[in-house]
């Protein structure tokens, strides 16, 4: 799902208490405390942006912004393929209070937004939403949500032309303890997590969905995975943007550590368990197409803190880039760090200046380079989050807490604001989309 949420829990509070994903949604590389995690949210496609608060009814759920190229539903269910045509994609931002959906498209000349159906309500009333997930092509939206006797389910909505979800669903399974549903950019499997907990100590499973061609989702008896027990359970941490690799990430006592499994293209089975990069110390972690930025989050890291730059290799040998404050002023003073899908710019979440600035990657002069453009302070860390394709940026302010929409030029690093922020409920998150 979406929309930013608030300061991060402590690794003690993680342990109480389950937590459930809401936040920005970007490619892999997002937020993560000093020690936790970060893909995605968000660097080439594939990828998750990950943020977490507690949840009365003590599941866990990652949100997820995958997208994968599933085609239109009929309302019997049978494969509709439009014709497809630059033309008729549109940038769809979804507002998401509780289980209703209001459905946003975006003008991409004049960053206009314009309501094009909802709220949609699409759980029962007394029911917990869980996580939201569109298709690549956001012809489909699945729906994870948790009923009053804490049931869960995993529902597949259609969209129309502006993709607004159609009620009935078009399938609903009944599914246990399942979370961080990650969809393969095929679009021809879902992995998720299924977590058991005893004792206070986790043991996870990698479960996998193979997408039918009608969208609907059929179960594989094949568990691909199974870790724990441990203190603090495996997390799916999200799939590379050409879906060769998914991602885990374990907690051990001295921080997390990231590990990689190959896919199998064919029927989406997994290779053994790889070590991907160990960071030093509780550092946040974001891997992009080519690049892994490896950071210091504010919550556990005092100032002065660091940003560095390596390549996304297993165990890489050390950092292209080594940003101090002496490089620049917003490597020592970021609480937050986020990679653009083109993984050209990092945008610096600066506190102490109110603003998120945006500043290029040189690897040619192992350097980053303030562009001088930012975004204001965001109402949430980090706050924001891309469009599929990179060239907009949706920020919730502090200013007015309503989504502002942003143009961003991926040549200059220049960002340019809509002339209408959509506003929202406290309670509300945000999730961009790309209907094609």
């Amino acid at each position: 799902m979406s929309s930013p949420l608030g300061p991060e829990p402590s690794t003690a509070d993680r342990r109480a208490t389950a937590w459930t994903m809401f936040s920005v949604i970007t490619p892999i590389g997002d937020s993560g405390h000093c020690g936790a995690y970060d893909l995605h949210g968000q660097s080439g496609y594939g990828r998750i942006g990950m943020r977490f608060r507690p949840l009365t009814t003590g599941l866990m759920a990652f949100a997820v912004a995958l997208w994968f190229g599933c085609q239109g539903l009929s309302k019997n269910g049978t494969y509709l393929v439009p014709t497809p045509t630059a033309a008729a994609a549109k940038e769809i931002l979804y507002i998401v209070d509780k289980g209703e959906v209001t459905t946003y498209t975006i003008d991409t000349e004049d960053l206009a937004p314009l309501m094009a159906g909802g709220p949609v309500n699409l759980i029962p009333t007394s029911s917990a939403l869980l996580q939201l997930l569109p298709s690549p092509n956001d012809h489909v939206l699945y729906v994870l949500w948790s009923d009053d006797t804490q049931q869960e389910h995993l529902a597949t909505y259609a969209t129309d032309l502006s993709g607004v979800p159609q009620l009935p669903a078009v399938q609903i399974l009944n599914v246990a303890s399942l979370s961080q549903l990650n969809i393969h950019p095929s679009g021809g499997f879902i992995y998720a997590m299924q977590r058991n907990s005893s004792s206070e100590m986790y043991t996870t499973t990698i479960q996998l969905f193979r997408v039918l061609p009608s969208g609907m989702l059929q179960p594989s008896p094949q568990v691909q995975g199974e870790y724990g027990p441990s203190v603090m359970p495996t997390l799916l941490y999200g799939l590379s943007p050409d879906g060769t690799e998914l991602y885990l990430q374990s907690e051990e006592a001295n921080g997390p550590v990231y590990w990689e499994r190959k896919v199998n293209g064919d029927d989406g089975t997994l290779a053994a368990d790889v070590l991907l990069f160990r960071p030093p110390g509780k550092d946040s972690v974001v891997f992009g197409t080519t690049l892994i930025i490896d950071y210091q989050n504010e919550m556990d890291c005092p100032q002065p803190r660091y940003v560095d730059v390596l390549p996304n290799e297993p165990q890489p040998p050390g950092p292209l880039i080594q940003c101090r404050s002496n490089m620049l002023g917003a490597c020592g003073a970021a609480s937050n760090v986020q990679l653009d899908p083109s993984g050209t710019y990092l945008f610096l979440t600066d506190t102490e200046a109110q603003q998120v600035r945006v500043v290029k990657i040189d690897l040619s002069r192992h350097a980053v380079t303030d562009t001088g453009s930012f975004l204001p302070l965001s109402a949430q860390t980090p706050g924001f989050s891309f469009s599929p394709d990179g060239t907009l940026v949706y920020a919730l302010l502090a200013s007015d807490r309503s989504v502002h929409i942003f143009g961003f030029d991926r040549t200059s690093g220049r960002l340019g604001e809509g002339p209408t922020p959509i506003p929202r409920s406290a309670s509300a998150g945000f999730l961009p989309a790309r209907r094609r």
